[in-house]
């Protein structure tokens, strides 16, 4: 019994992680940009800093960077690592910043690379860097968002929320997106305005390559027909006077949905809604003011649904899945969705939230 009781008790003093080390030994990766020019990779790697001083306060400055190059993205990365005094540690990897050229001619292979590397998980948030080089949008610090890479993802996070010009996206979704034959994908871009960082819209991809940019108010639109909007604003102008609005905000009943007939394919949409701001001085009281205004925003809706979908069938890129929805209904490739005609039905439901009335005393 003495004998089962010491096997029992051996195995607790020798577990133990195969790999593991010391967290004072790594250099923790939050974010990594990737640059291509004069036909070379740019690597530039934003590093936590765990040093301490001698008081143990933290030191000075939470973030470090070291900058490679090379004619491949594993010269480039060995470049880096060669910097480093440090094992670099990808664990914690926040933020993938891609540059224009990188998408443009390079996506194949750093889709490639970071799949393939063990050590890198792929649950990080790869972004489009538009207007700015990806390594100068990874060292854009400021005293209140010193870690880059954090400021990033918590900016694409909280506006998911808020504006809905965000996706929440991580390298591995993307990269399913692009090698499947039957749609094409898409990620946030960040833009750079003097030492402020800005959601600026959405990239789309075809077949590795990029293709164009949805700017802000486009990528909202974009984000509704895919049903992965929070918050959708239209404003709509007043019948007496053009230059003043009711906003209203807009939020998904049961979603957005394609329906396919011969060369035409109908875009359903069924959105709640609520008064946000009335400078009209409508009578809510009264049910038909809302119906009014259902019907007045329907064009609005419309016509910034169709100016997206055109945008889509003129690159003949479909980002929003198209072809896989066909594929999934009927079971056989729709190559040229982007010659089909489009229409619309469009269902808003007007509520009351929100209101306030104003009501005079001799009512």
């Amino acid at each position: 019994m003495k004998k089962l009781l010491l096997l029992l008790i051996i195995p607790l003093f020798l577990t133990g992680c195969y790999d593991y080390q010391e967290l004072n030994n790594r250099a923790i990766i939050a974010g990594v940009a990737i640059d291509y020019e004069e036909d070379a990779f740019h690597i530039n790697l934003e590093i936590l800093n765990n040093k301490k001083s001698s008081n143990q306060e933290e030191a000075s400055s939470k973030t470090y960077y070291v900058k490679g190059s090379g004619p491949t993205l594993d010269k480039a990365f060995q470049d880096c690592h060669s910097r480093l005094s440090k094992e670099p540690y990808y664990s914690h990897l926040k933020i993938l910043i891609l540059g224009e050229e990188v998408a443009k001619e390079k996506l194949s292979e750093v889709l490639d690379y970071m799949i393939r590397d063990a050590t890198i998980r792929n649950i990080f948030l790869p972004v489009l860097a538009k207007g700015s080089k990806a390594s100068e949008i990874l060292e854009t610090t400021t005293t209140e968002n010193p870690v880059v890479s954090t400021s990033i993802q918590s900016m694409i996070e909280n506006n998911k929320t808020n504006d809905s010009i965000s996706i929440l996206k991580d390298f591995e979704e993307f990269t399913s997106e692009i090698i499947d034959p039957y749609r094409d994908g898409y990620i946030n871009t960040i833009s750079k305005d003097e030492d402020t960082l800005l959601l600026s819209g959405i990239a789309a991809f075809h077949e590795y390559k990029f293709s164009f940019f949805l700017d802000t108010e486009e990528a909202i639109t974009f984000n509704t027909l895919n049903n992965d909007s929070t918050n959708y604003y239209i404003n709509i102008p007043c019948e007496n006077d053009q230059e003043k609005y009711v906003t209203i905000k807009l939020y998904q009943n049961d979603g957005t949905s394609f329906e396919f007939q011969e060369n035409n394919i109908t875009i359903q949409s069924k959105l709640n809604a609520s008064i946000v701001e009335d400078s009209c001085h409508y009578d809510f009281r009264k049910p038909d003011t809302y119906n009014k205004l259902a019907n007045l925003a329907k064009p609005l809706i419309e016509e910034e649904y169709q100016n997206v979908i055109n945008k889509l069938k003129e690159e003949k890129t479909d980002i929003l899945g198209i072809s896989d929805q066909y594929y999934k209904k009927y079971r056989t490739p729709l190559d040229s969705w982007y010659t089909w005609n489009f229409a619309y039905d469009i269902e808003v439901n007007i509520n009351k939230n929100g209101l306030i009335f104003e009501v005079k005393e001799n009512e």
